[in-house]
């Protein structure tokens, strides 16, 4: 999954942090599929992707003939830009990539610097940004096939109560707590953005997606 540790204090992710036992379980590779399918919908050309990961997302992109250009603070993952996603405008260029996605990413800057931070993937990309935020909450997930698939049904929730949110050593906030609900965040995204599409991953309720057009 593209992440980043802790931007705000120059933390890197430790050795072993993308284990196959530990990081890459079911659910995450569940992920990336809607991952892949969010970012092929618009059909871009070049991506930047923000957050290196594990380079399941960067190396599928590639085989489907996008040119992908890798971003990250930590440079022991070799990104082919390395650097602060707070000054990505100043790194990337503006209007560089038709795409521009983050996934699992925007949690590990501090809040406040979230709006400012999102307006510069904007700046960066020439048609669309798309991103995915954790959603912090308990799941409630259903998915039901019928008929040889004629009838498929796929429902994502998370039903949450009063949390005050503590930095855990890699995530400044989470959707789903104090200050950080959906539609907290929603209204945030799209005063700089438009919303294309949002969406819980129906089978990793803890990813949340948005979809948003970087023309602004």
């Amino acid at each position: 999954m593209s992440a980043m540790d802790n931007h705000a204090e120059g933390v890197q992710v430790g050795e072993g942090f993308y284990d196959f036992e530990t990081y890459m379980t079911r659910e995450r590779w569940q992920s990336y599929w809607y991952q892949l399918r969010a970012v092929m919908k618009y059909k871009p050309k070049t991506v930047l992707e923000i957050g290196c990961g594990t380079g399941a997302t960067t190396q599928m992109l590639r085989r489907m003939g996008i040119e992908v250009t890798t971003f990250d603070f930590d440079a022991s993952l070799n990104p082919d830009i390395s650097g602060d996603v707070r000054e990505l405008e100043k790194l990337a260029g503006t209007g560089a990539y038709d795409l521009v996605c983050a996934f699992q990413v925007l949690e590990h800057i501090p809040y406040s610097d979230f709006e400012q931070t999102l307006a510069q993937l904007g700046r960066v990309a020439r048609e669309h940004v798309v991103i995915s935020l954790p959603h912090w909450g308990y799941p409630v997930e259903l998915r039901g096939q019928f008929f040889k698939k004629r009838f498929s049904l796929s429902f994502a929730r998370k039903l949450t109560r009063p949390m005050e949110w503590k930095f855990d050593g890699q995530h400044h906030w989470e959707l789903g707590t104090n200050g950080h609900s959906l539609a907290q965040v929603r209204a945030a995204v799209a005063g700089q953005l438009p919303i294309l599409a949002e969406y819980f991953c129906p089978d990793y309720s803890y990813h949340y997606f948005f979809e948003l057009d970087a023309h602004g």
